[in-house]
């Protein structure tokens, strides 16, 4: 039923995409559509590298003729409206600056598109003389097949870890240039709080087997009932009854259609939503984080942070999700790494009794992983889209 669904997307893609051609060759000339830059996310959102850089790019060099692909739904259109001028998702104006912008920004491959999949599938079809550039939607630990450069059209890759640019340098196929060791543009707002928030943040990522099932199969699988039993469970109670802790719950952004499957009994675990809550804001204003491997323990590691790697199920990830890349959290990770509650639990239990310090092992690897480490990333990757212009 999916697959029949998106072919019926991708029909009506096509059939907008050859009426914006035509209708491109009357407005190309029009000051709107001079010298675009276009910007977003996945469409739906403004909370990460690609919001940043906007805002960056309205501060700092306002002459930039930049639009921001959101839709009118989105939780975050209000904040990224007062920065400037704003284009509706998947709208025929949409299809437009696709076709005429100079530049394409954004964190997803393919994000800036009228439809991720469809784009990611036929977009090499179109002529397209833009350069496209990918922020990343954060750092890349493991071997992502679907960002090889024969799987992609893209002209710029930010990188922000020498290992991190190696890896890809000598795995992914892209030709020298492309590569740019610039920094993750939401690193400019990352700072740590001065005081302690009394908050542990738990954030797991997606399973891809999890993706398009059913509610039924995700109740079923070992992931929600591991992660269901955490949030129950009395050690973890007790834990944050003895410290005075919250414990807040924001799996990740595909696993959120099932958020309403997991239940808490204990008041101090809160569940966190997309539409509510911002990522970097609840990174912002906690004091642990849990993941399983997330890559979002950089952003932690960036404010010398600590944090725990809950991974119960290992061999099954790297198998069926993303293969195993340069960093092993074993041998390279910035906190402890466990399979069982009861050891997530003793760790948790030592960094609050260490004043939520790091162990000195942790705080060198965090120290020596970063190239940079600074407010200046933005900037950067500017510079680097201006040298390629």
């Amino acid at each position: 039923m999916y697959k029949f669904k998106r072919l019926f997307v991708y029909i009506r893609v096509l059939f907008v995409m050859v009426a914006a051609e035509v209708v491109s060759l009357f407005v190309r000339r029009k000051p709107a559509y001079e010298k675009l830059w276009i910007v977003s996310e996945r469409g739906v959102d403004a909370r990460d590298n690609s919001y940043h850089f906007f805002k960056y790019l309205r501060r700092e060099h306002p002459e930039i003729n930049a639009v921001y692909i959101i839709t009118e739904d989105s939780p975050d259109r209000d904040k990224v409206a007062s920065l400037g001028t704003l284009v509706k998702y998947g709208s025929f104006r949409h299809y437009l600056c696709y076709i005429l912008a100079q530049v394409k920004v954004s964190t997803h491959i393919d994000g800036y598109s009228p439809d991720i999949l469809f784009f990611h599938k036929f977009g090499r079809f179109f002529p397209d003389k833009s350069k496209k550039i990918f922020l990343q939607h954060g750092i890349i630990k493991d071997d992502l097949a679907f960002c090889h450069a024969d799987q992609t059209d893209i002209d710029m890759f930010v990188c922000s870890a020498v290992p991190e640019y190696e890896f890809i340098d000598q795995t992914f196929g892209y030709p020298k240039g492309v590569l740019q060791l610039t920094g993750l543009c939401r690193y400019d707002n990352l700072k740590k709080t001065e005081q302690p928030t009394r908050k542990l943040l738990f954030m797991p990522t997606w399973r891809s087997e999890l993706r398009t099932g059913s509610r039924h199969a995700f109740l079923e699988s070992d992931y929600f009932k591991t992660y269901n039993a955490l949030l129950n469970s009395e050690k973890l109670a007790e834990l944050l009854r003895a410290y005075d802790y919250e414990l807040v719950f924001y799996p990740h952004y595909e696993i959120q259609r099932f958020l309403d499957c997991f239940q808490c009994c204990d008041p101090r675990v809160k569940i966190a939503d997309f539409k509510n809550n911002d990522v970097q804001e609840l990174l912002i204003n906690s004091d642990v984080l849990i993941t399983d491997y997330s890559s979002v323990f950089f952003d932690y590691a960036y404010m010398r942070k600590p944090a725990v790697y809950y991974q119960f199920d290992e061999e099954a990830f790297h198998a069926n999700h993303y293969p195993k890349g340069y960093f092993d959290q074993a041998k390279d990770g910035f906190g402890d790494v466990v399979e069982t509650q009861d050891a997530l639990i003793d760790s948790l239990r030592h960094i609050l009794d260490n004043d939520l310090k790091p162990d000195d092992l942790y705080l060198d690897r965090m120290n020596s992983f970063f190239k940079f480490n600074d407010t200046e990333n933005c900037k950067r990757v500017y510079e680097a889209i201006c040298r390629m212009l």
